[in-house]
């Protein structure tokens, strides 16, 4: 049995078999941040607030961690993408929160060592395992499992290691446009898209990444770009810079991609994820390309019967924010299907 959600601009994929892939194609465009200096007479606020969202904040075993909330309902997470820079940070869900919002209780989180979360208090922890941990922990102080998770990019690798290490606090998963969580899959084509983008000043390389892996242009405005730069500028995030050059987060950090094909083998083999899972890919993304989510939902259809996929044409890494509304929709219609329907199998054999 299985249910297929369409949208405008969307191709479902089932269990019922699989889908051709389109040829790949994206716009890219760099959009080059002022010197620190400029920066700094900048309007930017100290706590990174943003417009409608109060930002909170709470100890998670003694990390100061900030986060949005907004709403009423079952609990949400949300964990957004991006590694060790500083300047990634829990506003990049600002498109989606209203409308995710009016259904459900939203908690968006800076990472560990993101935005305006504090840094590990160990060096051993600058790694998946020590993001994982922190996310974990944070959706243990707050007591809200099980949430429905949302991660995308590197987030949606958080979100997809925390779901098969603690299914407890999971009740739905949805991950976006996720090469941290996929298999590899031979090279993307990311290094195209940002040929152009300059190698220094980090935030200048940041800002044109962002805007280069992205389908529409005007996914991001120089506002979001203003908070990451100045985020990244904070001593926190130069110190994490620093550590790790340094080597803090070995051997782990190396040692990440052998554990993930651990981790893929077991949830194929032993089906760890039972919870209802959805993947939601970007046709045009040449980060997170399209075979990789493909393969990605190989591993967890195998015997997850609850698994579906949804690609969306004309998107790329971030069509979360390029096609908001049909986001929600979507996430919103997927979760209702399973809380409407929890006597469906959670098991499968093959």
């Amino acid at each position: 049995m299985f249910v297929q959600w369409r949208a405008f601009r969307s191709i479902d994929i089932t269990l019922g078999g699989a889908l051709g892939i389109l040829a790949l194609s994206f716009v890219t465009g760099c959009w080059l941040s002022a010197p620190s200096t400029a920066r700094a007479q900048a309007q930017v606020p100290s706590t990174g607030s943003v417009v409608g969202l109060e930002d909170n904040y709470v100890d998670v075993n003694g990390v100061r961690t900030r986060y949005y909330e907004a709403g009423e309902g079952e609990p949400m997470v949300l964990v957004h993408g991006s590694g060790w820079t500083g300047s990634a940070m829990a506003d990049t869900w600002v498109p989606v929160i209203p409308g995710l919002a009016e259904r459900f209780h939203v908690f968006a989180a800076d990472k560990l060592g993101s935005g305006m979360t504090g840094n590990p208090l160990d060096d051993k922890d600058y790694n998946m395992q020590g993001i994982v941990e922190h996310m974990y922990q944070f959706i243990r102080t707050l007591g809200l499992g099980p949430v429905h998770l949302i991660g995308q990019s590197n987030g949606g690798g958080v979100s997809f290691f925390l779901s098969v290490l603690h299914p407890e606090v999971v009740k739905t998963l949805v991950i976006v446009d996720s090469n941290t969580a996929a298999p590899a899959y031979g090279p993307t084509n990311r290094l195209r898209a940002l040929w152009d983008c300059p190698r220094e000043p980090h935030c200048a390389e940041w800002s044109c990444r962002l805007r280069a892996i992205s389908y529409a242009p005007d996914a991001f405005d120089d506002d979001f770009f203003e908070f990451g730069c100045y985020m990244s500028d904070l001593p926190k995030s130069q110190e994490t810079r620093a550590k790790l050059a340094a080597g803090a987060g070995e051997p782990l950090r190396s040692q990440f991609g052998e554990w993930k094909k651990e981790v893929h083998a077991r949830v194929r083999e032993e089906g760890l994820l039972q919870m209802p899972v959805l993947l939601y890919w970007g046709n045009n993304d040449p980060s997170a390309m399209l075979k990789g989510g493909l393969a990605l939902y190989d591993i967890i259809a195998e015997k997850n019967p609850n698994a579906r996929m949804i690609i969306v044409n004309q998107a790329g890494h971030f069509h979360y924010r390029e096609h908001p509304e049909e986001f929600t929709q979507n996430v919103i219609n997927f979760i209702d299907f399973w809380n409407n329907n929890p006597q469906l199998p959670q098991s499968a054999s093959r």
